[in-house]
């Protein structure tokens, strides 16, 4: 297989991927982690369970890209403005590399990964948000983030307060990193069915 059929499989695939290599992380980080440093651990925790926030918004259920287009955006497609590639690479830089790295950087500074568990969070509600939006009771990803992702990271933040790593829930850094992250991809939703419409 060449590098270019590798990257034409790894986009077409990756959510499937994600999700195997999310069981082998949780597994990795339950075994070894939390011996290691349960505060690098609970950090770390948030992305193999993020990448089971992927697999149900696109692999099963799947078809969170659609729902974006036709139900958030109300359009009569649902190929675009939020198209395959849009999907790739926001959830594979944002997922699997800018998580994991600050996660690994808090090793070093627990600063470094302190946002992570803000940014599940916030991820988690803006799914109920969308349901909110759209009128619906389900959208693909809202049965992760209410079962995993909103409680696993509130409990990870409070944790994080009561070790006294973080002064509170709401004035601090991390806070306002894991609230403008997730900010931005609406933001950058709607960039693009601006520039969607104006293209038609």
């Amino acid at each position: 297989m060449t590098i270019s059929e590798y990257y034409k499989w790894l986009k077409r695939e990756w959510a499937k991927t994600g999700f195997i290599l999310s069981i082998f992380l949780l597994v990795c980080l339950l075994v070894f982690g939390r011996r290691y440093d349960f505060v690098v651990f609970v950090i770390l925790l948030q992305t193999p369970l993020y990448m089971l926030h992927q697999t149900e918004e696109y692999v099963f259920p799947g078809g969170f890209r659609a729902y974006f287009n036709t139900q958030i955006f109300k359009l009569d497609r649902d190929d675009g403005p939020i198209d395959q590639n849009f999907v790739f690479f926001v959830n594979v830089i944002l997922i699997w590399i800018i998580l994991p790295l600050f996660g690994l950087l808090s090793i070093i500074d627990y600063e470094y990964g302190l946002w992570i568990p803000y940014f599940s969070f916030f991820a988690g509600i803006a799914h109920i948000l969308l349901a909110i939006r759209a009128g619906k009771l389900y959208n693909p990803g809202m049965v992760v983030s209410l079962f995993i992702n909103i409680p696993v990271g509130l409990w990870s933040i409070l944790f994080l307060i009561n070790q006294g790593i973080l002064d509170n829930f709401f004035l601090n850094f991390s806070f306002a990193i894991g609230l403008a992250v997730n900010a931005f991809l609406p933001i950058m939703g709607v960039i693009l069915l601006r520039s969607y419409q104006r293209s038609r």
